[in-house]
């Protein structure tokens, strides 16, 4: 192919990338990507052992990459770009009808971890007086399969739902939601479209089932005013890059007669951070909304309650919990809820020596049991 002015052209491409590098140099530094709900890549460190052993150069890339004059844009360009070569799935996401973004499937393959994780809770089971019970939460693909896409990967949830149940058979109380909630007339109203987590209705329905297995009665839905928060992007939405799929709707469920006091426990904190009820609303004007419940992830939150039952909860979980929170704050006196993947400075199981229980609870996605490792901190 031969250029009618090829000058123009080389003094075209060159000015973009000149104009590209003085950008990178000159634009200032986020240290945020809003729509991706991420900390971005700090500078790389020059020494020489990470020259040496080649992490310095990892991390200029990093840096580079996170730093990209418009990231925003060429990211969401790139992920339409693949829609419009009939990829349904966006990395992690599978697109599926009227605005609803799915994270992909966990495999069903390799069942490895999920054994593993298993066997290290019987064996924490078998240790305890307090009843033990495990709730594993499916996937919203695995029951929003209406507005899935008409080719999409297949979801495991079933099967490694019934392996875990029968890992555990015997050993604690076993909570499964999976055939009600893909029962329910309105699966659609369980999940979120853009975030992977159950909604606060969703988080009900759980809660009304779990408290009916302990032989309790469930608090009415009447008892809690429903306040509805718009423009809420969830998880999926952030790793999507489909920047014009429309936004969610939150509802924050509290009960108005029930006071609550809350503290967030961390390791690189001096003190906890303390307040009073359950959702944090500061987080309402961040990108990452969903942290309203129970201020996001942390190593240890304790809730302190006027509920009549003067019980002590202990819940083990993954940020499936945090919306079930405010419904378990119904039940029970106090509740801690201990997530491993920052509970580090001691096991589970030492930390009830001093502060015991009487009700444990495990709330994981079947994701989390079947691919994260922390729970090797329970032993």
């Amino acid at each position: 192919m031969e250029f009618r002015h090829p000058r123009r052209v080389v003094w075209l491409f060159g000015g973009l990338l000149i104009g590209m590098q003085a950008a990178f140099w000159l634009l200032p530094r986020a240290d945020t990507a809003p729509l991706e709900k991420r900390v971005l890549a700090e500078p790389p460190v020059w020494t020489a052992a990470s020259v040496a052993d080649g992490s310095a150069f990892a991390d200029a890339e990093r840096y580079v990459a996170d730093h990209f004059p418009g990231r925003a844009f060429w990211v969401g360009a790139q992920a339409y770009l693949e829609q419009a070569e009939g990829r349904n799935a966006v990395g992690d996401i599978v697109r599926g009808r009227d605005g609803w973004l799915f994270p992909a499937p966990v495999s069903g393959t390799d069942t490895r971890t999920l054994e593993s994780n298993l066997q290290v809770l019987t064996l924490f089971a078998s240790r305890q007086r307090a009843r033990v019970t495990l709730m594993a939460v499916p996937s919203a693909g695995a029951v929003v399969e209406g507005r899935l896409p008409r080719l999409h990967p297949s979801y495991p949830d079933a099967a490694l739902l019934e392996e875990t149940r029968r890992l555990v058979q015997g050993s604690m109380e076993w909570v499964d939601v999976y055939d009600e909630f893909r029962a329910a007339e309105d699966p659609e109203e369980l999940y979120y479209r853009t975030d992977h987590h159950w909604t606060s209705e969703g988080a009900y329905r759980a809660y009304c089932k779990l408290v009916r297995a302990w032989g309790g009665v469930p608090a009415p839905q009447e008892r809690f005013a429903v306040e509805q928060v718009t423009d809420f992007y969830g998880t999926s939405y952030a790793k999507s890059g489909l920047w014009m799929t429309p936004p969610d709707t939150m509802e924050l469920w509290g009960d108005p007669k029930l006071q609550v006091r809350t503290e967030v426990y961390d390791a690189n904190r001096p003190a906890a951070v303390q307040q009073d009820g359950l959702f944090f609303r500061a987080y309402l004007q961040q990108p990452d909304k969903y942290a309203v419940f129970l201020s996001g992830n942390h190593a240890r939150v304790h809730i302190e309650t006027n509920a009549p039952d003067h019980r002590r909860l202990l819940v083990i979980k993954d940020s499936y919990a945090h919306a079930l929170a405010p419904f378990l704050a119904e039940e029970f006196r106090e509740i801690d809820l201990i997530d491993l993947r920052y509970f580090k400075r001691e096991t589970v199981s030492e930390w009830l020596r001093e502060h015991p229980a009487d009700e444990i609870l495990f709330v994981y996605g079947i994701g989390s049991l079947t691919e994260d490792k922390s729970l090797q901190w329970l032993a």
